[in-house]
């Protein structure tokens, strides 16, 4: 699990530590936003349920290994950290810290609301997009 955090952002209760078995990803929503919860061997993950190429969801995509493709053109993502492993993708997923509690026997997700893409043009322009 990965354990990154954010110390002003809490962990939050998204289910069960049995809800998943290894090789199985879920949809976890936060308000109007969503987050791919993946169990894997190693333990659970959780990156952000947008493509960073034109925002497919990626909970609806296979997921093979490390990787979970975007239904819509095939980009891949390491669920472990969000990284674009194909194109057309080329920027990372944001990734979020899991972990387990073991007083409640539950996963936590730290989801922080991730900040919108910005683009640097080789000519000098910068574009923000939100």
């Amino acid at each position: 699990m990965s354990e990154q955090t954010d110390s002003e952002t809490p962990f939050t209760p998204v289910g069960p530590a049995n809800m998943l078995k290894p090789g199985e990803s879920a949809i976890i929503e936060f308000g109007e936003d969503s987050i791919v919860l993946v169990h894997l061997v190693e333990g659970y993950f959780a990156i952000e349920n947008r493509c960073s190429h034109d925002d497919g969801p990626l909970g609806q995509g296979r997921l093979v290994g490390y990787e979970i493709d975007c239904p819509r053109h095939g980009a891949k993502f390491d669920v472990r950290d969000g990284a674009a492993k194909s194109l057309p993708a080329f920027r990372p997923v944001a990734s979020f810290p899991v972990r387990y509690n073991e007083d409640t026997d539950e996963i936590e997700v730290q989801y922080k609301k991730p900040e919108p893409p910005s683009y640097e043009d080789p000519r000098g322009f910068n574009f923000n997009f939100t």
